[in-house]
């Protein structure tokens, strides 16, 4: 609900922006499509699994024979460590994938490309070239 509202308020952003006589393009991207297709984003889900996974290995060895005190103190550290990891791999993927639409925009002269999901009808689909796109 809060993902439409905010799209839907770039939406009007970008209408407005353009102005309401003139007829501006615009891109839609599928999300979905970017998460099952771009090999950026299955990279870094693979490796916030695979640290993750290490994480709760450490933990599970780090807290055996622990008192409980003690054991809460290494899962709140191996928790902040999780969260700072899953932040750092959220960035690196808005990096990529703010890079890749600024260039497609940029190279089909767009004047802003928006989530498909929230659109509904018209738009250019620039799934393909952003995937295509993200380093």
């Amino acid at each position: 609900m809060k993902k439409i509202l905010v799209v839907a308020m770039l939406t009007v952003f970008a209408v407005l922006s353009f102005g309401c006589g003139r007829s501006a393009e615009f891109g839609v991207v599928d999300m979905q499509k970017i998460e099952t297709e771009s090999t950026v984003y299955k990279d870094i889900k693979t490796d916030v699994m695979t640290k993750g996974k290490a994480l709760q290995e450490e933990m599970m060895k780090e807290t055996e024979g622990k008192s409980q005190e003690e054991a809460q103190k290494i899962v709140k550290e191996k928790s902040a460590k999780m969260q700072v990891l899953q932040s750092e791999a959220q960035n690196k993927l808005k990096v990529s994938f703010d890079t890749a639409a600024a260039e497609v925009a940029k190279e089909k002269k767009l004047g802003a490309i928006l989530v498909k999901e929230a659109v509904p009808q018209g738009g250019v689909d620039v799934t393909e070239d952003i995937v295509k796109k993200m380093k």
